[in-house]
């Protein structure tokens, strides 16, 4: 942005405009007023004039009246009447070489005003008065004659008869001088006229100019941050300069795109599980939130491996084929273990660096300069690295790696979701395919079970007769595993009805006493006096709690007890029941993954048991979970609310 474009230097020239405004009207304002001074003061010199040559007249003439008749009065009038004539003839003498002469420094020296300037009028008056006076003043040295005894008759008498003529000039100078000042205020006042008209012109422009560069685009800005704050990420705020301003509303339509952008990804990611289409849908829209011309996906295997599962260049599938490279001591795996964004600044060079970047020399081959991988592993099924590159060189600035770093969570946990959506769509599938399966492998089993039952009832060599023993219990397990698979694939539905779940866990400890009896283990049961009411399908907790007594006591040493306990919350009318062994302890590694389906430690279990029984304490609204240590055994604590 250039300087003279800012708002900084426009509004500093406009302050400056003003002040100047300002500084010409307080000096042309003071201007006025000493000029006027000055003219006030040249009309009082003026009068003077006047006032004089009438002093002079009217001393004449009571001189005249009454002239002296001896020495002694002739000595009284020289005394004052001279005097007086001598000082009247000096003042005016002195006026009139001012006026004539244009300098009036010494008349005017205690106004402190402008040097007065007077009109060809005024000074045609003035030399018109003082050619007079200088003729007036030869005539009246004459006439008086010696200093030391004047002739003060005769000086009367020609003061008497020339003063009208002198009142004459003296009057055309003051008329001349009135003539003068009242062109001035014309003058004075037509400029000022125009003076203001400018003035008013220049700050009506000023006002123009500061509401169609500030106040205007101001209003649009604050319309966007209020269309913004009302949730319209939309709104795009109209861009009408360069300066400051034009780039607050460049920096606000970036931001409204960017989280425009990013609600719209957030969307795409919550309404489905594809990632092909997920990924599609970033590499079309990111664009608008940084350089980007290539995006990819891989995720980590359990062999430590990371392999490329998509990629898009120029928002199109590119086809690269399986890529699979070690994660170990790459920028890959330094990306997931800091969590953090990692930019390439220079893919070129920096795979060149190290011959495990396998993963880079593939973005490189590609003519990809630069890259920002971001790591994929907030609450996600399967940890991955997601990577956005272009051919651009030094294209990522710091602000586009800020930017991801702060839509990380958003991105990762979006993504994460997708996975998860995927993996849940993935284990659907087999499910229902499982289902399928098991279905038509009952039918042959059928058959193979009857081929063994009609073997059981024939006389066979006891090597053949173990055999067929063997052969009929792995058939009651290969039975049992598709039953449980079925019970697990199956929609559940539940028949809840009014029951109490004290008889329940009595018919199940004594459904499981043979097995506790042959594995010499105590059952205790502790049930509150009283009844515990709640809506429920009796037959799936009696099967919730069949199993987990099995796995008890099956996991119980010998000569122990296995303890059932029920603990009833009236607060929040939850039921808990703890089933307690005291058998070895379940390793940590292990706890976390009891209820996954097809896991199992045991040789001969299927792995669906302790996943049907969450699946039904689930579908009662409640909870399971277990723990296991050294000293105190397995507990394993079903929580289930009442509901009535």
């Amino acid at each position: 942005m250039k300087f003279t474009h800012t708002l900084k230097f426009q509004i500093g020239i406009a302050l400056l405009a003003l002040i100047a405004l300002f500084s010409f009207f307080s000096m042309h304002t003071l201007k006025i007023l000493d000029e006027q001074r000055t003219q006030g003061a040249l009309l009082r010199l003026a009068g003077e004039l006047q006032a004089t040559a009438q002093h002079m007249a009217m001393q004449a003439m009571n001189y005249e009246k009454n002239a002296p008749r001896d020495s002694s009065a002739y000595t009284r009038d020289l005394r004052l009447y001279y005097q007086d004539l001598m000082n009247n003839t000096g003042q005016f003498d002195e006026i009139c070489a001012a006026f004539s002469s244009g300098d009036f420094q010494r008349q005017l020296q205690n106004y402190n005003p402008t040097t007065p300037v007077l009109s060809d009028n005024t000074l045609k008056a003035a030399f018109e008065l003082e050619d007079y006076w200088k003729k007036f003043l030869l005539t009246l040295d004459k006439v008086m004659g010696p200093e030391a005894m004047p002739h003060l008759t005769e000086a009367a008498r020609l003061i008497v008869d020339r003063n009208p003529m002198l009142l004459h000039k003296t009057r055309n100078l003051l008329k001349a001088l009135d003539v003068d000042i009242q062109q001035r205020m014309l003058e004075t006042n037509r400029i000022i006229r125009i003076s203001f008209a400018i003035a008013l012109i220049i700050a009506i422009g000023i006002m123009l100019w500061f509401y169609r560069r500030v106040l205007r685009p101001l209003g649009s800005s604050v319309e966007g941050f209020r269309q913004a704050a009302a949730g319209n990420f939309s709104y795009q705020v109209p861009v009408a300069s360069d300066d400051e301003i034009g780039f607050l509303a460049l920096s606000f339509n970036q931001l409204s795109s960017r989280l425009n952008t990013m609600f719209k990804l957030t969307a795409r990611l919550q309404e489905g599980s594809d990632l092909n289409e997920t990924l599609e849908f970033v590499s079309r829209t990111f664009p608008e939130l940084l350089p980007l011309d290539w995006v990819g996906v891989l995720f980590v295997s359990t062999d430590g491996h990371i392999q490329l599962e998509r990629a898009f260049s120029d928002g199109m599938p590119e086809e690269l084929g399986i890529l699979r490279f070690p994660l170990k001591n790459t920028l890959l795996e330094k990306c997931l273990n800091s969590g953090e964004p990692l930019h390439i600044p220079d893919v070129q060079d920096v795979s060149l660096q190290n011959a495990s970047y396998r993963f880079l020399q593939v973005l490189a081959g590609r003519q990809r300069q630069d890259a920002i991988f971001l790591p994929v592993t907030s609450q996600s099924p399967i940890p991955g690295v997601l990577v956005f590159a272009t051919r651009q060189a030094h294209a990522y600035q710091p602000e586009h790696t800020q930017l991801l770093s702060n839509l990380a969570t958003v991105i990762s946990l979006s993504f994460s979701r997708t996975l998860k959506l995927a993996e849940h769509a993935r284990l659907a599938a087999i499910g229902q395919f499982a289902s399928n399966i098991a279905h038509e492998i009952r039918t042959p089993l059928a058959t193979v079970s009857m081929a063994l039952d009609y073997f059981e009832n024939t006389e066979l060599p006891g090597a053949a007769n173990k055999r067929l023993q063997l052969a009929e219990q792995e058939m009651a397990r290969i039975n049992r595993l598709l039953a449980d698979i079925l019970l697990y694939a199956r929609p559940l539905v539940l028949n809840t009805q009014p029951t109490d779940i004290c008889p329940i866990l009595e018919k199940a400890v004594a459904s499981q006493k043979p097995l506790a009896t042959e594995q010499q283990i105590r059952l205790h049961l502790s049930c509150p006096n009283g009844t515990l009411p709640m809506c429920a399908d009796a037959d799936r907790l009696l099967q919730i709690f069949l199993n987990l007594l099995q796995n008890a006591i099956e996991a119980a040493a010998q000569d122990s007890t296995v303890a059932i306990k029920i603990i009833s919350e009236d607060e929040d009318k939850v039921v808990q029941v703890e089933i307690h062994n005291q058998g070895e302890s379940i390793a940590p590694e292990y706890l976390d993954r009891l209820f996954e389906p097809f896991f199992t430690t045991k040789a001969n279990g299927t792995g669906l048991g302790l996943a049907i029984v969450r699946r039904l304490v689930q579908a009662h609204g409640g909870s399971i979970a277990a723990t296991s240590d050294q000293t105190r055994g397995t507990t394993f604590t079903v929580r289930i609310p009442r509901m009535l």
